[in-house]
């Protein structure tokens, strides 16, 4: 009988805690899920109507590796001005989602062995496509009292022979902290000193609320040593059509361009259509958006302060609350698991995010403010039972 053996790198991970709290609830009635980070809106209907009528016209086949050459061009030219460095379209490449362009990266960049910094909470997502490239994570952790934002002396304490990567992710999922200019500015420095090539993960670069973003990339020196990842999921509501992108070094390009072409040839032709309409559309669809994410945010961080024990630091972008409730129980995971029970809501514990999420909830801010109300009043029915224990 053959002995079927797994990969270890396999085995020592877990599956998708966000993902297992939605299987559980999904056999339950009246649920209001909270957990995934998916907008509730549509993807536009002008970007629908033009890849339709696109894939209509025959754009329904392999595209280029590196994307295609339309799209290429445009994002290009959007990189260009929203950066205020020359991007060409060599320099870009479209992908899976965001997250085709990070696996790729991390294995193009990494050795068996190469220490990536990864700035906890983190998404947990990291973690596999550090493991599957061979490297390994050293976490450094942010704190609620600092609104999560990376301290550049703790990134640079971290550092070892073996260093090679830094990834950034800013808005952050799951906190929602954008990192500040400074603060780019002194990590930017400790890059350059170290040598250490940065992995900015931007997709939420659209959803910020009380500041202008701002991108690593744009620091001196630091455009030959980054890579941007950015995508069209959260952005334009359009996660299922799974694309992203990514722009950075020609040299790097280059060589990711393999990794791409052997693991998924190419993005999906017809998502590539979409995205290019969806650089057409009207901006204040997207305004419209981000100001609904905003009230929508505000309502739950309002709420979840006037509730006794919870911490909330409001986030400056992205659609999530990271909720501390520490003073109540540090068990984040049967916290949320018993809230689902008893409530019917559902939350993403803050340990599948690092130990520092530990005592934390992640909210996903993705539905209307009806249900998020309705779903507050659960979480507050549910604290009232939970403390008389």
């Amino acid at each position: 009988m053959h002995t079927l053996k797994i990969s270890q790198s396999v085995q020592d991970l877990r599956y998708s805690v966000i993902r297992e709290m939605g299987g559980m609830a999904a056999h339950m009635d009246d649920v209001i899920t909270l957990g995934i980070g998916e907008p509730d809106f549509d993807t536009p209907g002008t970007i629908i109507e033009k890849a339709f009528e696109d894939a209509r016209n025959g754009h329904t086949h392999y595209t280029q590796s590196q994307g295609d050459p339309e799209l290429l061009e445009r994002l290009a030219q959007v990189a260009t001005a929203g950066t205020g460095i020359r991007v060409t379209p060599s320099s870009v490449l479209v992908t899976h989602g965001g997250m085709g362009a990070l696996t790729a990266a991390l294995r193009t960049l990494l050795e068996q062995g190469d220490h990536v910094l990864l700035v906890e909470p983190h998404f947990p997502d990291y973690m596999a496509h550090i493991a599957f490239a061979g490297g390994i994570a050293v976490k450094v952790q942010s704190r609620f009292e600092n609104g999560f934002i990376p301290l550049p002396e703790d990134l640079e304490k971290a550092i070892t022979t073996k260093t090679r990567v830094l990834i950034l992710n800013s808005p952050n999922n799951p906190t929602g902290a954008v990192i500040p200019g400074h603060i780019l500015d002194a990590i930017a420095d400790i890059a350059i000193r170290h040598n250490l090539f940065v992995i900015s993960d931007e997709v939420y670069d659209t959803i910020v609320y009380d500041r202008p973003f701002e991108s690593i990339y744009t620091r001196p020196e630091m455009a030959d040593r980054t890579l941007v990842i950015k995508s069209f999921s959260k952005s334009h509501a359009m996660t299922g059509w799974r694309i992203g992108y990514c722009f950075g070094p020609q040299a790097m390009m280059d060589q990711m361009l393999k990794v791409v072409n052997y693991s998924t040839a190419c993005a999906s032709s017809i998502g590539q259509r979409a995205a290019l309409a969806a650089l057409d559309i009207d901006p204040s669809i997207l305004e419209q958006m981000k100001n609904r994410f905003a009230a929508r945010v505000d309502l739950v961080c309002a709420r979840l302060n006037a509730m006794d024990n919870i911490q909330v630091t409001k986030p400056g972008g992205s659609f999530y609350v990271f909720a501390d409730i520490s003073r109540i129980t540090r068990q984040s995971r049967q916290f949320a698991i018993q809230l689902l029970n008893s409530k019917r809501v559902v939350v993403v514990p803050g340990y599948a995010f690092g130990e520092s999420g530990e005592g934390c909830i992640r909210i996903a801010c993705t539905r209307n403010r009806h249900l998020l109300d309705t779903a507050m009043d659960r979480i507050q029915s549910f604290l009232d039972d939970f403390q008389k224990r």
